[in-house]
């Protein structure tokens, strides 16, 4: 099973190094050179520190890595933990030297 979820990872980092930047968007509020991806939470994993957001819009699926400084808020009163299902804003950084996924600097919870 283990070996299955790691070839899926690598397949779907693969494919979406493979097409045309179609992700891109403006920039993140207050942070420089950030980029925004909305979607829904499709696969969450926190124990290897990832998640994949499904683009209804783009339809596209997007690999952020998760790290103790995510920044994790909601636009309700409450912030709920993340879970699968979610719509969320993902605020990151693509660094042109980094091999693998973003690391998802801001998580907002839209519902």
């Amino acid at each position: 099973m283990r070996l299955v979820s790691t070839t899926l990872l690598v397949s779907l980092v693969m494919g979406t190094a493979g097409c045309s930047v179609p992700w891109v968007s403006p920039a993140g509020e207050g942070t420089p050179g950030a980029q925004e991806w909305q979607g829904q939470i499709v696969q969450l994993d926190r124990d290897q520190g990832y998640m994949v957001v499904r683009s209804s819009e783009r339809l596209l699926d997007y690999v952020f890595l998760i790290t103790l400084e995510t920044e994790i808020t909601s636009k309700s009163r409450v912030s709920p933990p993340l879970e699968r299902g979610q719509w969320v804003t993902v605020v990151y950084r693509r660094e042109s030297s980094d091999l693998g996924p973003p690391v998802a600097l801001r998580v907002v919870v839209i519902r």
